[in-house]
């Protein structure tokens, strides 16, 4: 009998990627299929990008550690113009994506870490693989399922003692919130008073539907907040599978840590994809009006989502960034309770069998089974074409939607659809 970790064995295939196989198979037997479940962006990677990458495909070197020193001095920049963040350079990590750095900072801080109730799917596996602890913190609906000072404080006064890590993610994934600056700067003060470091994953942060990019802890709280970023999100480059993380000045003791953690496991990231990623984020105006672009699109769309579902009492939250939102049906509970559904699993798997719609379940947001909400992303369109089209004619209309978008126009509908033959 061969013995494994235990830890390890008890981990589930991670939910984003396990809805996209599941779809994906529907799809090569033919089904159509309105996919809501998976988060990546549509868009084209910008070809400036595309172009740096080729420049330097012949590039064999291993690269330091860290990641390339010309590398980190733009995101160093980046970071400060494009985000009114200070980092140091010498303390700023290239990785294989901020969710490997996500992981490896798990694995690195012995503490107790606090998730909001509606945050990232892999936070919590990652914190579990290693036999850690974290606590589920209580949001609501009606703030956008955010984290507020007095649910925080409670905590902490309940549990002094503790060494504590609060994942804080804006623009959220699963909900399209948005954090304030005023909201931020009281978390920041109750952070301060306990102790507690932050790691604040910033993945979307220029996907804001009102501003350049989304304020950020940091600027509140800059000596105990870790920022993470990358490539995948923001500049529609998933597959290049490049992230960075800045440390703050309090951890800076934690370099070595880092530096033999990173060389023990995947060496250093490619030398090609890393050249690509300072064009990036240079930033340059083509590339940060792309993107300006890429955002008006996906506000139009999530605006169109939220008034068609409300207006059959789906309950939603209010994007603000990034490309998810959360509906729920807690409204229609007793109906869906009499088909003998209960758990927001059973009801996805209903909706996708019976209507053809994907969508993730609230569970594994961190909500209780029984409380009927879902993770829905809006990106099941061709983006290339999409942007064409409103390059063109830039304005996101029902029928806009119905001839460049039809997954989301017929996916919604069909949510609709299953509503009424609720009632």
């Amino acid at each position: 009998m061969i013995l494994i970790n235990q830890h390890i064995k008890k981990l589930k295939p991670s939910a984003t990627l396990a809805i996209n196989q599941k779809v994906n198979a529907l799809r090569c037997k033919g089904e159509n299929v309105f996919h809501f479940g998976f988060g990546q962006s549509p868009f084209p990677i910008h070809e400036s990008i595309v172009d740096a990458l080729k420049a330097n495909a012949n590039n064999n070197h291993y690269l330091p550690t860290i990641g390339l020193e010309m590398l980190r001095q733009t995101i160093a920049e980046f970071l400060l113009k494009h985000q009114n963040i200070t980092a140091d350079s010498n303390y700023i990590y290239i990785g294989p994506g901020s969710k490997e750095l996500l992981y490896q900072t798990i694995l690195i801080l012995d503490c107790t870490f606090l998730i909001p109730k509606g945050s990232w799917v892999s936070y919590g596996p990652q914190i579990k693989s290693k036999n850690g602890k974290y606590i589920i913190l209580e949001t609501s609906l009606d703030n956008n399922f955010k984290l507020t000072t007095d649910t925080l404080k409670a905590y902490c006064e309940a549990n002094p003692n503790q060494q504590k890590a609060l994942i804080l993610n804006s623009p959220n994934n699963p909900t399209g919130a948005v954090y304030t600056n005023e909201e931020l700067e009281r978390l920041a003060i109750v952070c301060r008073a306990n102790d507690i470091i932050v790691l604040s994953d910033e993945i979307y942060s220029q996907i804001n539907f009102t501003e350049d990019f989304s304020p950020s802890i940091s600027k509140f709280y800059p000596e105990k907040t870790i920022v993470f970023g990358g490539l995948s999100k923001v500049f529609s480059a998933g597959g290049y599978r490049l992230g960075f993380m800045a440390l703050p000045k309090d951890l800076h003791f934690l370099h070595n840590t880092y530096r033999s953690i990173f060389s023990e496991t995947f060496s250093a990231v490619s030398s090609p994809i890393q050249y690509a990623a300072i064009k990036a984020f240079k930033m340059e105006d083509d590339i940060k009006n792309y993107i300006k672009d890429c955002s008006i699109i996906l506000k139009g769309i999530s605006n169109y989502i939220a008034t068609k579902l409300k207006g059959v009492s789906i309950e939603c939250t209010e994007p603000q960034g990034a490309f998810y939102m959360m509906i729920g049906f807690n409204k229609f509970k007793n109906e869906i309770n009499s088909l003998g559904i209960i758990t927001s699993e059973e009801l996805s798997n209903h909706i996708l069998e019976k209507f053809n719609v994907a969508l993730l379940p609230v569970s594994d947001f961190y909500f209780p089974e029984n409380e009927l909400f879902f993770r829905l992303a809006f990106v099941d369109f061709d983006g290339q074409k999409v942007m064409r089209a409103y390059n063109s004619r830039p304005f996101i209309s029902e029928d806009f939607l119905q001839k460049y978008c039809p997954n989301i126009y017929g996916g919604i509908n069909k949510v609709i659809e299953f509503v009424k033959k609720l009632s």
